[in-house]
């Protein structure tokens, strides 16, 4: 048994390695200054910008957060003499179902923002979260957003030189 010892422990370094490289790769780090630069957010926007932004790296962080404890976790269950990985996948789905609420947080956060951009804008950043978050991290972001009055709302002057989409 002492001979399997050694293997053991290359072993956990080898998994606590890999699972730090895979979750450095799982963890995106958008540039969201060069989608405000791509944008050319009016300032008017700005602060609805600055919130989904802001919502967005919070549950981004969080999740980073959880995966680096999750590393830790696994390192831990790797130098037991019999480790119990169930324990870590059934924790695994309590972390990603406790931070839902934050992704469902910054999903409003981007659905208000793209009512107050044009359909070009919206287009941008929905590639842009495509291209830097992926289909799956992606998702909570892209939901279509609430549709634009085609008229001005009831009581609202007439301004002729404004379209109404």
């Amino acid at each position: 048994m002492d001979h399997m010892k050694p293997l053991r422990v290359i072993l956990a370094l080898f998994l606590t390695l890999l699972s730090m490289s895979a979750a450095a790769q799982l963890i995106p780090s958008p540039r969201f200054d060069e989608l405000e630069r791509r944008l050319k957010i009016r300032p008017d926007q700005k602060e609805q910008f600055d919130m989904a932004v802001g919502a967005t790296k919070r549950a981004l962080l969080a999740v980073g957060l959880s995966l680096m404890e999750m590393k830790q976790k696994l390192a831990e269950e790797l130098m037991k003499p019999s480790p119990d990985f169930s324990r870590l996948f059934d924790n695994a789905d309590k972390v990603f179902e406790m931070h839902r609420p934050l992704f469902r947080e910054a999903g409003i956060e981007w659905k208000r923002l793209y009512a107050e951009l044009d359909p070009e804008q919206i287009q941008t950043v929905k590639r842009f979260l495509l291209d830097n978050l992926g289909q799956w991290g992606a998702a909570p972001f892209l939901e279509e957003a609430p549709p634009r009055p085609k008229s001005p709302p009831k009581g609202a002057p007439k301004i002729p030189s404004e379209e109404w989409i």
